[in-house]
């Protein structure tokens, strides 16, 4: 942040400095010493000595004031609760401020009616009452969304009072903290709040006092601006010192870590105040900082605020541990905030609407005002803002630029890296070019660009193999999200094979590997997923990169726990943990994800208490760590959820489900494979609740989606399918329900090595179908062979093992066979 704060006449930035230090300096020394040490400290700088001076006297000479701001509350106040205000009667204090109590309290006129009434701890002689009113009036046409607006206001027995609009809701900083705001969301409450203080500007009221305590968010995420003109009002109505000019008031009255430096040194108090006081409340809330976090004392802030700039937001928040947010604010948050927070009122955003834009510009991706308009940066909008076609290009320019960074490494000669920097250059314009919508080509989805930017990549890269593969690379990962898995394939073999042919560093050979197996692993080809995974894991241990290593570990864990390798699975997910505990704070966040492997491991290995807290502990980190809405922190609550439905917590789960769903077909789309497998979640919780007919019709349609994305013999369509036939026969679909299990089972055999708990999961569906369709003798041998199949592989306390043991009571109940349904019976957890 630049410039010096809005000095008087013959006052320079630096004596403002000066001012302060000797300010803080004669608050030291007792009355007798104070005035040598000045004379001694000032010379013949009479300016100077005029700033110290009134420094001092805001300070000593209104003890009351001062007092009000270090917000002492002194003796606890009487409970007016029943004194009647106008047509009001106060009910129950629901707060207390250094300017007076506010109560809950209802109308007496016969209308319904809430509010909150604010009575000032300020009295009003006679010479102010009037004023007050015509002030109040003036407030109560204020209106906008995001302004709790006033209704009623007067003066009884000597005491200011103010009816506010009752807002049900949070401290905006407290609902940001439990709803797990991300940046993006709390932009968009900040650009709320900057629309509702333009609108009070227009009417010529100034807030004043902008802080998280006067900034309550509702329920539904709607914010509202409390105590809209309060301060103002009081500072120009007091009768404690009604000789004493507006200004002189405004410099003691004022919030530390939020107060404009206008507010402190005695200037005038204009829009540009609430710009300041925004710009810090956007600090607080995005950084977890106040702009001076060590100056929390009143005298200590005005000495900050005078000598030292606001360190900027990113850094603040890097330092706040907050290491998701802090490279989002770096570049335009750091650039809005700055020019919010300037020292002096001419430098800061020329209004509340001007700041309220660039807020938005931010959340549309369009040019900030505070930032250079640079032809670099106006190119950088433009792609974010057309992320549809140019976003992808956007992805490949970075991975551009990586496989650049890689590429110079490799060439010995720098006459040859340029050549290649150029060929690099002349890509990224084509590429560019086929998206630029002034060149009248038809728009392209994102598909149809990463077809293109496939197309005939050596020709277009001048045979730059390295750059190439790093491409490929991106383009392998980016078509598996949007589905086109073999696409992707096709990319990912390209991308392995052109790193072996020339030589790609162990580094790039390990990422690309670990990206096959990703992919072979989304596509339910667990055993074909062990070896790039086994070799890229080799690869990584010795170089000095722990982020890649445990990628590369994350993903073998979940399939050695997918190949019958429980406990090679469970020592990977260990020795992942061990490295990123072992590492700085970034590292030790992404311990959520061999957290949720393990709440997953001991969930298919039936543990399920032990899964459960598991998966507790990984959505505590991941809700600490991820944006709300994140579609990893979502696959992170689904398993939650999951652990959930296993216990029988089936009506909790179910309403989980439902929300992640909501947010994965906002987030990734209704035909997603995450939103397909939590789908595939909430029939389970359906069928354990026995709403079978819905179950089906779930099942049904995920299963059929799941089908087209992957293919009919794919492990999560098969799945879905034996849901659906489980569900359909206990909802006498029973022909349909047998069908369709015997076709899994069967695709299965095919699919899975001998052994798999997956196989007899099935078989027992069968016998649980011919169970209800009547047919005992043909079910009999069936369920005795899947119970011995899954006791074998997962042991009795599993799920679909404890399911076989009810099959089989249930079954010999019905042949008359008491005894041995008893025995069988014994064999359940209750």
């Amino acid at each position: 942040m630049a410039g010096p704060g809005t000095d008087p006449p013959g006052v320079t930035g630096d004596d403002r400095a000066r001012a302060y230090q000797l300010f803080v300096a004669a608050l030291d020394l007792q009355d007798a010493q104070r005035d040598p040490f000045l004379v001694r400290e000032c010379g013949s700088d009479l300016a100077l000595r005029a700033e110290v001076d009134a420094l001092l006297r805001i300070a000593t000479q209104d003890t009351a004031d001062t007092g009000s701001l270090l917000a002492a509350r002194g003796t606890p106040r009487e409970d007016l609760s029943g004194q009647r205000y106008g047509h009001f009667r106060l009910t129950e204090p629901i707060g207390e401020g250094g300017m007076g109590v506010v109560y809950r309290a209802e109308r007496t006129d016969g209308v319904q009616q809430s509010v909150a009434i604010k009575l000032l701890s300020v009295a009003v002689g006679r010479t102010g009452q009037a004023r007050f009113e015509r002030e109040a009036q003036l407030l109560a046409q204020v209106e906008h969304p995001a302004v709790a607006r006033l209704v009623d206001a007067g003066v009884e027995r000597g005491r200011a009072w103010l009816a506010m609009e009752f807002v049900n809701g949070l401290r905006i900083d407290d609902f940001c903290r439990t709803r797990g705001l991300g940046v993006n969301g709390i932009v968009e409450l900040l650009a709320q709040l900057a629309g509702a203080v333009a609108t009070a500007h227009r009417m010529l009221v100034v807030h004043n006092d902008i802080k998280p305590a006067n900034v309550l968010v509702t329920a539904e995420g709607a914010p509202k601006l409390i105590d809209f003109g309060i301060s103002r009002a009081l500072q120009e109505v007091s009768a404690v010192r009604p000789d004493s000019p507006a200004t002189v008031a405004a410099g003691r009255l004022f919030s530390p870590g939020f107060a404009a430096p206008e507010q402190i040194n005695g200037g005038p108090v204009t829009v540009a105040t609430d710009v300041f006081g925004l710009g810090a409340l956007a600090y607080r809330l995005l950084t977890g900082r106040t702009p001076f976090t060590d100056a929390a004392e009143p005298l200590d802030y005005m000495v900050a605020l005078a000598q030292r700039d606001v360190e900027l937001p990113s850094r603040a928040a890097q330092k706040a541990g907050r290491l998701i947010e802090a490279p989002q604010l770096r570049g335009d948050l750091d650039a809005i905030l700055c020019k919010a927070l300037d020292r002096d009122p001419a430098h800061r955003y020329a209004s509340a609407v001007d700041l309220q834009q660039d807020l938005q510009n931010y959340l549309t991706s369009r040019p900030v005002k505070a930032r250079a308009a640079t032809l670099r940066y106006r190119c950088g909008k433009f792609i974010r803002r057309h992320a549809l076609p140019v976003g992808l290009a956007g992805l490949l320019v970075v991975g551009l630029g990586v496989g650049a960074t890689v590429a110079r490494l490799q060439w010995q000669r720098a006459e040859q890296a340029r050549e290649v920097a150029t060929r690099r250059a002349k890509f990224i314009e084509d590429l560019m070019a086929s998206v630029d919508p002034t060149s009248g080509k038809p728009n392209l989805t994102v598909a149809a660009l990463l077809d293109s930017a496939a197309q005939d990549l050596d020709h277009k890269l001048g045979g730059d193999p390295l750059a190439e593969a790093s491409i490929l690379g991106k383009i392998a990962t980016t078509k598996a999200s949007l589905g086109r898995y073999p696409e992707a394939q096709a990319a990912s073999d390209r991308e392995l094979a052109i790193l072996r042919t020339n030589g790609g560093s162990a580094l790039e050979l390990g990422r690309a590997l670990w990206t096959r197996g990703q992919l072979l692993r989304e596509l339910g080809k667990w055993s074909e997923a062990l070896p790039p995974l086994q070799e890229a894991v080799r690869l990584l241990r010795p170089l000095n990169s722990p982020v890649d290593l445990c990628n590369a570990m994350n993903t073998l864990g979940w399939v050695l726990g997918h190949t019958e390798q429980e406990r090679a699975a469970e020592a990977m997910f260990q020795e992942e943990l061990a490295i990123q505990m072992a590492g700085d704070q970034a590292l030790r966040a992404q311990r959520m994800y061999p957290l949720y492997g393990l709440t997953i491991l001991r969930m298919d290995l039936g543990r399920y208490p032990e899964a459960e807290e598991y998966g507790r502990h990984a959505l505590e980190v991941a809700r600490a760590s991820l944006p709300a809405d994140h579609p990893d922190l979502l696959n992170i609550e689904t398993a939650y959820a999951n652990t959930l439905a296993v216990l029988h917590q089936s009506t909790t789960a179910e309403s989980l489900f439902r929300e992640i769903i909501t947010a994965q077909t906002r987030v990734l789309g209704a035909e997603h494979k995450s939103t397909l497998l939590t789908k595939l979640a909430l029939v389970h919780a359906l069928m354990d609740q026995h709403r079978d007919e819905e179950a089906a019709a779930l099942a049904l349609q995920t299963a059929r989606s799941l089908d087209a994305l992957l293919g009919v013999e794919n492990g999560y369509a098969l799945s879905s399918w034996q849901f659906y036939g489980v569900s359909a026969c206990n909802s006498h679909q029973e022909e349909e329900g047998l069908a369709t299990l015997r076709r899994v089972a069967t695709a299965r055999q095919r699919l899975y090595p001998a052994g798999n708990w997956v196989i007899p999961s099935t078989r027992l569906g069968i016998g649980e179908c011919l169970y209800q369709m009547r047919r005992y003798h043909e079910a009999e041998p069936i369920l005795l062979e899947a119970v011995a199949g899954l006791e074998a592989v997962r042991g009795p306390g599993f799920n679909r093992t404890q399911d076989g043991y009810r099959a089989l009571r249930d079954l010999y109940a019905a042949l008359g066979k008491a005894n041995v349904a008893a025995q069988w019976n014994s064999r359940i957890s209750h």
